[in-house]
C-alpha cells in the first residue's frame, strides 16, 4: 500500500495585493506572495530569514482574496504544495513551487490589520518589497549537509506492504 500526504500550513504577511485574472472558462484565479519568517540555522543560531512563498487560489477563494486581502495583512494559508514546470522562450527547463490554498484565515482583527497597513504602507509610499532571485534562494540549500539534514524513520524496502510510519 502506498501512502501520500501533501499539506502545507503557513502564516505570513502579503507582500503585495493579490493579482486576479480569469481562466478561459470564466473562473477567477488569484496569485499572491506571503513572507514567512524562519530561523536561520547555521553553526550558531543567527536570527531569522524570510521565505517568499507564492500562493494560488481559485473560484470563491480568489474572489475573497480580491476583495479582502491587501499588502501587509497577516494570514494563515492551508493547502497543498505544487511544483509547476515549463520551458521558457530559450527552451530552458523551469520550475516553481507554489501552494494551492484550500483555506485562508485572517490572523488579526480588522482594526489591527487596518492599523498595520496604515502605519507601514500608506504613510510610507517609498517602501518597496524586493523578493529574492532564484540564485539568492538556492544559496540557502547549501546550509544542509547530509549530517545536518533531519533524519526520518527508516522504510523497510523488503516488505513494501508494511510501510506505515511508527507511532511516536
Amino acid at each position: 500500500m502506498s501512502y501520500s500526504f501533501n499539506r502545507v500550513i503557513l502564516v505570513g504577511r502579503l507582500t503585495r495585493d493579490p493579482e486576479v485574472r480569469m481562466t478561459t472558462s470564466g473562473d477567477k484565479v488569484a496569485n499572491f506572495t506571503i513572507a514567512v519568517d524562519r530561523p536561520n540555522w547555521n553553526s550558531d543560531f543567527n536570527g531569522q530569514k524570510t521565505d517568499f512563498i507564492r500562493i494560488v487560489v481559485f473560484g470563491k477563494r480568489a474572489e475573497f482574496a480580491e476583495n479582502y486581502l491587501k499588502k501587509g495583512v497577516l494570514i494563515l494559508v492551508e493547502g497543498s504544495l505544487r511544483i509547476n514546470t515549463w520551458r521558457d522562450q530559450n527552451n530552458n527547463y523551469k520550475e516553481r513551487a507554489e501552494v494551492s490554498a484550500s483555506a485562508i484565515q485572517f490572523m488579526e482583527s480588522k482594526a489591527s490589520r487596518d492599523a498595520y497597513i496604515t502605519d507601514n504602507f500608506e504613510n510610507n509610499s517609498n517602501i518597496e518589497v524586493i523578493e529574492p532571485t532564484i540564485d539568492e534562494v538556492s544559496d540557502d540549500l547549501d546550509d544542509f549537509s547530509n549530517d545536518n539534514f533531519p533524519q526520518f524513520f527508516p522504510i523497510d524496502d523488503v516488505n513494501p506492504d508494511d510501510d506505515t510510519p511508527p507511532n511516536f
